[in-house]
């Protein structure tokens, strides 16, 4: 598979976590550090060459801009151009080119939220497959976990700050009217002490004359109550009105006095002081309670205080009785009233905490509810002190009481808000605990169950109303409402169903049914199911159909509250992110479990090394070629390097560091030497990456198992080899060492030796051995040699015995090999041996020697003793060759001899002509020696001798082609071996009355062959034209030989008669053993000719002449090597 698709799949599940941990990062954080975490993350963990993010309030508040990078310096001007053209970035838009003067790079604007009101996020990268589907998809993501964490952000934020405003506004409030109550309270309760405490008795009176207040000494003088008395005209004694009428006079023009004694009666005398001063004070007294009154109304506080012993209320400020809806101007409501305003659900907790605080004497807060008369709630906190009177005793309570419902409300939205996050939280904690598919939905429909209270949650897949069926992929339920689908299985849509689908689909969130809802429940599933109340939700996961989401109450008909059903919808839009993730999750995952599949099948691993920290990361497929269990720990490269075979460390090593240099791609093969000593060939290949700044950052590849391909390979190397030797050698010891260097070299063996079958002896004796040059086995190879084996004994007396092939791991430790403690001192270990073998007969045993230890191969063996057949059949080849070369030189002595006979008369002729020369020079020589001509006499003598080697050399050549003698090559020159048969022939052709002409090249290149044989051809293919000739009588009978230089690698030698020609039905036929066209022939002229030219490594064929007749031409090789 290709690395480059390994690593983009492993790139994309990389970053698919790391996106999903981005929530939990973000929690906290203000809005403008999310929106620079989110612009941090599309250039840092996805490789992008631009980012923008925008987000924007959807409160009204203002955006946050974050740029990051510069591979899309233009985007300013675009967004501009952009909105000015459209209005808005509501759609996503993929920018083939965004312009610039650097790498060409691909951008991508992706709105967040309806119509960009969320945001948006504009990127761009340099590749030119950007943006994929699995690149828009971890964007959406990403853009959508941002503008929600900005959204809660913002939202925490302002709320944070009103909070922190009222509250500071409230202690402030509520501090200051603490003040001012206990300075009034301290205040009154002086005054009243003093005038308590008083022995004159004083009298407050109003403009008209009537009491207002008096003291209780006042009281004493006068004997009456203060309550018959207050509101009251004062008729005083006629014998007083003179004095009272100056002091009426006197008061009201504006003036004081010090006193006036009046005598009421006798006993009685009251005193009348001026009270100006106390005026003035209790003017200043009236003046804080109307600031405490504007006080208590502008921060809605109330005071009070009640009678202990009566339990009525002794004081109730205006704002006191506005707090519980009564008007102050007319309403004076008693105790009753006031705690028949009290919400029926606090009242008993009210009179409980009152109770107890009376009865322990203490101070208490309280908080309760009041219901107004139109049906508005106040909510309002109370708090109660205990005042003692001079004996100890517990007289009244005094408090205040505050209109709390603004904070309280601020309260329980930051509660509800609080809710919301936490339950996202348990959400996204669900969602993020776990990467299986089965296991999130469940963890988020138990949560959704217990966060809403609710009695049934469910997820539903497909949400489709043109589906014939659907099935329950999750469900949760409460124990006392068992659930409603069968997790699994089909169920049908039925209309009803579809209706519900159908109504989920169109809506852009929640959709309630049942009471108080705008659709009504499907009522078979209601009835079946007991569900009162139903909320549902279509989650749109990208890459599959719709499912829908729902919940079931059962216990009661529920009105789902808005912050219920808005947190519903951000659960929806959460898991329709969360399934989407786990989606490309599962497919990676699964495209990953194939990858590891096909890995393992085809033995190819995936490897990365970190150039910063030098350390490796392997897929299980590449462990598990080195021999290593997965993923147990990760290695140097150093570390790597000691797995690999000594002699191809050296090499891989070049190999990397021309990679990291800036050569050519890293590819190499080399051998691993597993932990157990099994020996693997592996094919590496490698791409390095750089960073932007262009320094090597890691390089990554694949690993492929080669050793079974390099097996084969060797194997039918040494296959091939050992059948070429077979073929090439003539004799088996020229074929021994080089098949023993052969399976050797081939199969990664380091000694090889052979053994002979003595079976005279009955033993195995040593023939050749053949090892690497780079081993010295000098003490084994002389032990073997001295050795011999009978049948059974060691490891070729073993493989004799058994007529098949034998393995050996390690003869060190074998009991039953001989030579294992020379081996051990050589360093062999792994050994095999493979018969020879002829029919059933074994003629001899191969050996082979490792350094290595090496587990069995079967099919190493089967191959082995493939090629020890082959050598048995090579054997019995030479043998029947052999048988073929006598029988072929017999024939071919035969087949001369009856040429030389046929040629009888013309033997005789050129033998007689020399002898008749002989016997004329001896009479000449007589007649000269009796006229005592000495020199003459000489010259006759001379001529004698000469006729005589003449008649001795004709004799000699056909006793050469008449002698049954072994084939032998020698250097020949092929013009005198046309020019010798010529000599022999000469008479056969004068008397057949044939014109004899030759045509035979100078400078011509000697041949290396057997003169006897190569003559042998020449004469039968002009006794064979003579004999055609002589059937013509008409036409001349012309007999042409020549010779020439055919090519560079070879002779040619050409015989034309004038003959009747050649029948071209029987051309094919020619050369074929006992055809002949003769009456009297044999037909193995023409096919022994045929086998020795191509025995010396030419060919011979026949033609038909251009005018008539026949041409039989032959080729011959020029020698490789030059004649001494």
């Amino acid at each position: 598979m290709d690395p480059g698709e390994i690593h983009r799949l492993r790139t994309a599940l990389r970053d698919l976590v790391a996106l999903s941990t981005i929530p939990a990062a973000w929690v906290g954080r203000e809005p403008p550090a999310i929106a620079a975490g989110l612009a941090d993350v599309l250039v840092g963990s996805l490789h992008l060459e631009f980012a923008f993010v925008r987000l924007c309030d959807p409160n009204g508040g203002a955006a946050v801009d974050v740029t990051r990078g510069d591979g899309w310096k233009a985007f300013p001007e675009w967004l501009d151009r952009h909105l000015a053209g459209v209005g808005s970035c509501s759609r996503k838009a993929i920018i083939p080119d965004v312009g610039g003067d650097g790498e060409r790079c691909r951008g991508l604007v992706m709105p967040i939220g309806v119509n960009a009101d969320g945001g948006l996020v504009a990127v761009a990268s340099d590749r030119t497959d950007f943006p994929t589907e699995t690149d828009q998809l971890l964007l959406s993501v990403a853009a959508n976990h941002a503008a929600t964490a900005f959204q809660s952000a913002r939202l925490i934020h302002e709320r944070r700050g009103a909070e922190d405003e009222l509250r500071r506004a409230r202690d402030e409030l509520e501090l200051k009217v603490a003040e001012r109550t206990g300075e009034l309270l301290r205040t009154t309760a002086e005054l009243q002490t003093i005038l308590d405490a008083s022995p004159v008795g004083i009298v407050l009176f109003r403009g008209d004359q009537t009491v207002q207040r008096c003291n209780p000494a006042f009281e004493r003088l006068l004997g009456w109550k203060a309550d018959e008395i207050v509101g009251r005209r004062m008729l005083l004694p006629e014998r007083t009105e003179n004095r009272w009428t100056p002091l009426v006079a006197r008061l009201e023009g504006g003036e004081g006095f010090s006193g006036l004694e009046i005598r009421i009666g006798p006993g009685f005398v009251a005193t009348i002081e001026d009270i100006s001063d106390r005026k003035r004070a209790d003017e200043a007294l009236r003046r804080s309670e109307t600031y405490l009154a504007e006080a208590q109304r502008l921060s809605h506080t109330g005071s009070w205080a009640r009678d202990v012993a009566t339990g009525q209320h002794t004081h109730s400020s205006e704002e006191h009785s506005r707090l519980f809806g009564f008007d102050p101007r007319t309403d004076r409501p008693s105790s009753d009233d006031f705690y028949r305003r009290i919400h029926p659900e606090d009242r008993a907790r009210a009179a409980e905490v009152v109770e107890n605080a009376v009865r322990e004497r203490i101070d208490y807060e309280l908080d309760y509810r009041v219901v107004l008369p139109d049906g508005t709630i106040r909510r309002i906190h109370s708090v109660g002190h205990p005042v003692l009177g001079v004996s100890g005793d517990l007289v009244q309570f005094v408090g205040t009481a505050m209109d709390v419902t603004e904070p309280r409300r601020a309260e329980e939205e930051h509660r509800a808000h609080l809710w919301f996050l936490e339950s996202m939280d348990r959400v996204n904690r669900a969602i993020q605990g776990t990467n299986d598919l089965e296991r999130m939905m469940s963890d988020v429909l138990e949560a959704v169950l217990s966060i809403l209270d609710c009695d049934r949650s469910w997820l539903v897949y497909p949400c489709d109303p043109h589906a014939v069926s659907c099935h329950v992929a999750m469900e949760h339920t409460r124990p006392e409402f068992p659930g409603a689908f069968a997790l699994g299985l089909d169920l049908p849509v039925d209309p009803e169903i579809a209706q519900v689908f159908r109504a989920a689909r169109a809506s852009g969130g929640p959709v309630r049914f049942g009471p108080g809802a705008e659709h009504p429940l499907p009522a078979a599933t209601a009835t079946r199911f007991g569900i009162q109340s139903m909320i549902a939700l279509a989650v749109h996961p990208k890459g599959d159909r719709p499912y829908m989401l729902g919940l079931h109450q059962c216990s009661y008909p529920r009105i789902w509250a808005p912050q219920e059903e808005r947190l519903f919808q951000e659960i929806g839009r959460r898991l329709e992110d969360a399934l989407t993730s786990l989606f490309m999750f599962r497919n990676l995952g699964e495209s990953e479990r194939r990858l590891e599949a096909a890995q393992r099948i085809s033995h190819v691993g995936y490897w990365e090394r970190d150039l910063a920290t030098n350390r490796y990361t392997w897929s299980d497929e590449t462990y598990r070629i080195f021999g290593l269990p997965p993923q147990q720990r990760t290695l140097t490269f150093a570390e790597v390097q000691e797995f690999l075979h000594p002699a191809d460390r050296q090499r891989r090593a070049a190999a990397v560091a021309e990679a990291l240099g800036g050569g050519p791609r890293y590819d190499v093969e080399y051998r691993v030497v597993r932990p157990s000593g099994e020996m693997r060939f592996v094919r590496s290949l490698g791409d390095v990456v750089r960073d932007d700044a262009g320094q090597l950052r890691r390089v990554f590849g694949t690993l492929q198992d080669i050793t079974e391909r390099k097996r084969a390979e060797h194997r039918l190397l040494a296959q091939h080899t050992v059948t070429q030797i077979l073929a090439e050698a003539a004799t088996l010891e020229e074929a021994t060492p080089k098949i023993l260097r052969a399976v050797c070299e081939c199969l990664l063996w380091d000694v090889g030796a052979l053994w002979r079958t003595d079976r005279e002896a009955g033993v195995l004796r040593f023939v050749e051995v053949w090892h690497r040059e780079s081993m010295e086995v000098a003490e084994f190879e002389a032990a073997s040699r001295e050795s011999t084996f009978e049948l059974g004994v060691g490891l070729p007396g073993r493989v004799w015995f058994n007529r098949e092939p034998a393995y050996i791991p390690d003869v060190v430790r074998d009991a039953s090999f001989l030579r294992a403690p020379i081996a051990a001192r050589d360093v062999l270990h792994a050994a095999f041996g493979v018969p020879i073998l002829l029919g059933g007969e074994v003629l001899g045993v191969m050996e082979f020697f490792s350094h290595e230890i090496r587990q069995p191969d079967q099919d190493l063996l089967d191959m082995m003793a493939i090629i020890g057949s082959q050598i048995g059949q090579f054997i019995e080849r030479q043998q029947a060759e052999e048988a073929l070369r006598r029988t072929q030189t017999e024939l071919a002595h035969v087949t001369r001899v009856a040429t030389l006979g046929e040629m009888t008369a013309s033997i005789a002729h050129e033998i007689n002509q020399p002898l008749a020369a002989v016997v004329n020079n001896a009479t000449a020589c007589l007649h000269w020696l009796a006229a005592q001509n000495l020199e003459e006499a000489r010259q006759s003598a001379a001529f004698i001798i000469a006729d005589g080697h003449r008649a001795g050399e004709i004799i000699g050549r056909i006793r050469a082609l008449a002698k049954n003698a072994p084939p032998r090559k020698d250097w020949l020159d092929v013009n005198a071996t046309i020019l010798e048969v010529i000599a022999l022939a000469r008479s056969e052709v004068n008397g057949n009355g044939v014109s004899l002409h030759t045509r035979l090249a100078e400078r011509l290149a000697p041949v290396r062959g057997d003169r006897i044989q190569l003559q042998q051809v020449i004469l039968n293919l002009m006794i064979n034209a003579i004999e055609a000739m002589s059937a013509v009588s008409a036409a001349p009978r012309e007999l042409s030989i020549t010779s020439a230089n055919h090519d560079s690698q070879s002779v040619l030698v050409a015989v034309r008669d004038s003959g009747p020609g050649l029948n071209p039905e029987s051309l094919d036929r020619l050369f074929q053993a006992f055809y002949t066209t003769k009456p009297h022939g044999m037909g193995m002229g023409l096919a022994i000719s045929r086998s020795i030219v191509e025995a010396h490594g030419g060919r011979l064929w026949a033609v038909a002449n251009e005018a008539h007749g026949a041409v039989f031409q032959f080729t011959l090789p020029i020698g490789s090597e030059t004649p001494a």
